[in-house]
């Protein structure tokens, strides 16, 4: 298919199914589209910024404190994680429709702004691999895709890190974790993710998933990850909450 005809399709495909903001759903301007938020969702979402815990990756409420009050007082077993916006207002219902709503367009729109972000950071690491966070098969099933494995999947395009989503499996099907506290959460996750290979390659690595609230499940899929050899764990989420 030459360029000319690609051009037309493409045209006609955006005719029928306009791009849209991720945040408001509204129509995006020819500007806006490369973005994916409009002008105006742009004013109200709140990115994490510059000051952020250095481990978890929440924004401070202090300027010069390198830690959240969460991680000063709890250890998490992944290396670090980062974020790019914090998890209030339109990127909730942004979030909402990425997870429950086969919005799987906006993977490409989260995965431009976290190399946006943090592209730095992520050539400096150079990891050998990225992991999105497994879904139960039972839940894939019946949602139709894993919004993590979307979203590492765009993200691989971009930086050419390759996608793994063989070596971790959901074995369990947990309970739904909105309203569990920090020792809930923990609790619901014990043991519900396993290696799935045995023999792992990999030293260094990068989760994706698409909300990090308080760390669990970051740390249960870091804690099978460095049992089965893998050194260096580290995360990567569109958003998070504010820092305690």
């Amino acid at each position: 298919m030459n360029k000319f005809i690609k051009g037309i399709i493409d045209s006609f495909i955006e005719l029928i199914y306009p791009k849209r903001c991720v945040c408001c759903d509204g129509i995006l301007s020819k500007i806006e589209k490369e973005v994916g938020i409009c002008k105006d969702c742009s004013k109200s979402i709140k990115i994490v910024g510059r000051n952020y815990c250095m481990k978890c990756g929440a924004p401070l409420l202090k300027c010069g404190d390198e830690y959240c009050a969460t991680c000063r007082d709890n250890s998490h077993i992944y290396n670090q994680a980062k974020a790019v916006f914090q998890y209030t207002g339109e990127m909730k219902n942004a979030m909402y429709r990425f997870k429950y709503s086969n919005r799987r367009c906006y993977g490409k729109v989260f995965a431009r702004h976290i190399l946006k972000v943090h592209g730095d950071w992520i050539k400096a690491q150079q990891f050998e691999a990225i992991i999105p966070v497994p879904m139960h098969d039972r839940k894939r099933k019946k949602r139709g895709y894993n919004q993590a494995e979307v979203l590492a999947k765009e993200l691989s395009t971009l930086t050419n890190i390759p996608v793994n989503d063989r070596i971790v499996r959901r074995e369990m099907e947990t309970q739904a974790m909105k309203q569990l506290n920090r020792q809930k959460r923990k609790k619901n996750l014990l043991n519900a993710f396993i290696l799935a290979e045995n023999d792992v390659q990999f030293r260094k690595v990068l989760i994706i998933d698409d909300i990090y609230t308080t760390g669990s499940t970051l740390d249960e899929v870091a804690k099978v990850l460095k049992t089965g050899g893998i050194t260096e764990v580290y995360g990567v989420c569109v958003c998070i909450g504010q820092a305690q």
